[in-house]
């Protein structure tokens, strides 16, 4: 053997040689409490063996070297367990946990990925959104419905069982003078989560139409907006208008025009809605798309050196907000995103004509909040409102509010479709996590910075 073969040899046992030695020392550790008092004194033995004749001097002697480490692999495979000797899998199962430790050390200090889940923020983020067809629009074809799936977007059709007029269920409840009606109750169950697996499992919703006296249920995932759906099938004229509440003044005037026109039937089962759609067996009652949400990443590290300025989007662990606890008074597990509408010390209202006052002045930036305060409706903003509900905890803006020390005033861009401050409160400043950074998907105009 020559001077650089003998070097490359010798070179190469130790290298296995540490590795070993560092093995059998996890084996000691991690399984020293279930080997035998021998096993246990063989292994040390072994190692002790190895790391001496490596460590000869002036050179070890590499037989030697050679026979203590394959006696001390022979022990090692009777005594290492899962531990020992490393396969394809251990390395693997190593990989994805090593990556583990990473990601989880990014999301914790750096970034941390986020889900838009509602459209309380948009048209600035998007949450669950529809694209509706008309009745007798045809149906995306398989290979539209592959390529859309890409996008993360779910095609619905729901065919007839009858042939009949598409009836919406209503219910109904009393008012001083007069009997009024509603969209009937959603059904809310758990679902069965990513591939039926149960992993990333949430609640679906499910809601009932009525086709020529057969019941059609269509299951939805929550917080999608599917009364949105109704409305934009059946009743487009009353989807066309521009009214602040959005979707509830529309359906305040298909309601209207329904009493007007005797649109509300009722019957044994109850009352329903005509939408005056016919449809024969077969035909789609409903043709949608559900496009889920943006996908984005959150800085956390920004917040460390400033605070979150005012118009700042902003995400916020919710557990410290009462007004979001359960009725068993649980804390939320939630994260949100809002905008920052005020920060300690601040002044805020809403005016009459929908328009966010900061320290008596009409707010002129970031261009969300202008965009709102001019009602352009052409861009999907559509002004604020003084309540969003609640109760107890409820801060609306129809008179002046001054935002508490140490606390932030969050709302929703969607102000008619967005459950914020004015309803559950403020938010403690110990639980902002940060500015959204960007957007990762979809793959449209939408990718890039966020706003």
């Amino acid at each position: 053997m020559g001077f650089f073969e003998d070097y490359r040899h010798r070179r190469r046992q130790r290298k296995i040689c540490r590795g070993l030695l560092k093995t059998a020392r996890a084996i000691e550790l991690y399984r020293g409490d279930v080997l035998s008092a021998e096993d246990l004194r063989e292994l040390r033995a072994d190692a002790a063996r190895v790391s001496e004749e490596a460590a000869r001097r002036p050179r070890p002697d590499a037989a030697a070297v050679e026979a203590a480490i394959l006696q001390l692999h022979r022990t090692m495979v009777r005594t290492g367990g899962k531990i020992y000797p490393i396969t394809a899998v251990s390395d693997f199962v190593d990989m994805v946990v090593m990556a583990a430790i990473v990601a989880g050390g990014i999301r914790s200090f750096f970034l941390q990925p986020f889900k838009i889940p509602t459209n309380s923020m948009w048209p600035t983020y998007n949450g669950m959104t529809a694209e509706v067809r008309a009745p007798g629009q045809p149906v995306p074809d398989p290979a539209v419905r592959a390529l859309n799936l890409l996008q993360w977007t779910y095609t619905h059709v729901i065919p007839a069982q009858a042939d009949g007029e598409v009836l919406i269920p209503l219910t109904s409840f009393r008012t001083p003078g007069r009997k009024e009606y509603a969209l009937a109750s959603k059904s809310s169950s758990p679902n069965s989560g990513l591939l039926g697996t149960g992993l990333f499992g949430g609640r679906d919703d499910s809601y009932q139409l009525l086709v020529g006296g057969k019941v059609h249920t269509i299951t939805v995932p929550g917080e999608f907006g599917f009364e949105g759906v109704l409305l934009r099938t059946f009743f487009p004229r009353e989807a066309a208008l521009t009214p602040r509440r959005q979707d509830a003044a529309r359906w305040a005037a298909v309601f209207e025009r329904a009493n007007r026109e005797g649109l509300i039937e009722e019957g044994p089962g109850g009352a329903f809605l005509r939408t005056g759609v016919r449809v024969k067996q077969g035909e789609p009652v409903l043709n949608f798309d559900i496009k889920t949400g943006d996908f984005l990443f959150v800085d956390r590290v920004s917040y460390h050196f400033r605070n979150p300025a005012r118009g700042d989007t902003f995400v916020f662990q919710t557990g410290n907000i009462p007004g979001l606890a359960d009725g068993l008074g649980r804390p939320s597990q939630s994260y949100y995103v809002k905008r920052v509408a005020g920060t300690p010390g601040d002044r805020i209202r809403v005016d009459d004509e929908g328009r966010l006052l900061v320290n008596g002045v009409v707010a002129t930036t970031p261009e969300p909040v202008a965009l709102n305060n001019r009602r352009a409706t052409d861009k999907g903003y559509y002004g604020f409102l003084t309540s969003a509900g609640g109760y107890q905890y409820a801060i609306p803006l129809d008179r002046e509010h001054t935002v508490s020390a140490g606390m932030y005033y969050a709302m929703g861009d969607n102000s008619a479709n967005s459950y914020d401050s004015r309803g559950w409160g403020e938010v403690p400043a110990r639980d902002v996590v940060g500015p959204p950074l960007i957007i990762l998907h979809p793959l449209s105009h939408r990718w890039g910075p966020a706003k």
